[in-house]
């Protein structure tokens, strides 16, 4: 057989008591109402007085006095109203108790200091290696935009080194076309200038009649500013002696030669000469 527990047999008491106590009332009105009932029901009837008289009085010659109604019977008493009982207000069932928590058991302080310290050097590792992977994405961004930047740089500094040799090329070549046509125009001057010391020297000379063949010969002339000769002298002879000394001669007879002025910048190639003479008949 099932057993009941404690607490609900301790529960299901109040509500007994309260069961007992009401019958109790409810039973002793309705047993109250009865006993009222036959009592006024049994009610006895008044009684009536009457005088004993040995003789009869009498009757008076006035009308006879009517008789005296029966007094009127009393009017029955309603039936008290029914009292119902109050029912006692419903307590609500008291809440069952709240289960008691059990208090976690206490860490040990040891182990606690060591979950401490682990967890310490793992937000430390984390922060270093968050720290190591914000710096080398620095340093490679950083990288990228000098990468970037040194490409940038890069061409256009072959773009400028390609427009300036192109600039530099167009001036040399212009130069060099301008030196080539100054050139030109002073060796053109020079062979001029040449040309009329050697004519002058040359009609100077008088080179014997007998001089046969083509001898030429090559003489060094020291020249002042001016056109004077300070010295002449025979570099390559050409075989005839007579045609030599004749062109010395010459030369020494057509002082001051025609040179260019001293402040020109054709009278340097004139301060030592070098001429070849040819005979020609």
């Amino acid at each position: 057989m099932k057993e009941t527990p404690p607490a609900l047999e301790k529960r299901s008491q109040p509500g007994r008591l309260r069961a007992i106590i009401l019958a109790v009332i409810v039973h002793a009105i309705f047993f109250g109402l009865i006993v009222f009932g036959v009592t006024w029901q049994n009610k006895p009837e008044a009684p009536v007085e009457a005088e004993l008289w040995k003789e009869m009085p009498p009757t008076p010659r006035t009308g006879s006095k009517p008789p005296e109604p029966d007094p009127t019977p009393p009017k029955p008493e309603p039936d008290p109203p029914k009292v119902e009982p109050k029912p006692e207000p419903v307590k609500p069932p008291p809440e069952p108790p709240k289960p008691v928590k059990a208090e976690p058991p206490k860490p040990d302080p040891a182990v606690a200091e060591k979950v401490e310290r682990e967890k310490r050097e793992k937000e430390k590792r984390e922060k270093v290696e968050r720290e190591k992977q914000e710096k080398e994405k620095r340093e490679a961004e950083k990288k990228r935009q000098d990468d970037a930047k040194k490409k940038a740089d890069d061409a256009k500094k072959k773009q400028e080194d390609a427009k300036k040799k192109q600039e530099d090329d167009r001036v040399r070549k212009e130069a060099d076309q301008a030196r080539e046509a100054a050139s030109a125009v002073r060796q053109k001057e020079f062979d001029r200038y040449v040309n009329n010391i050697r004519a002058k020297i040359q009609g100077k000379a008088n080179p014997p009649d007998n001089t046969t063949g083509r001898p030429e010969v090559v003489v060094r002339i020291r020249i002042l500013p001016g056109g004077e000769v300070l010295e002449a002298q025979i570099t390559r002879p050409s075989g005839n002696r007579a045609y030599d000394e004749a062109i010395l001669r010459g030369i020494r007879s057509a002082s001051p030669l025609p040179v260019p002025p001293a402040d020109s910048e054709l009278f340097p190639q004139f301060r030592d000469l070098n001429l070849n003479f040819t005979h020609e008949r």
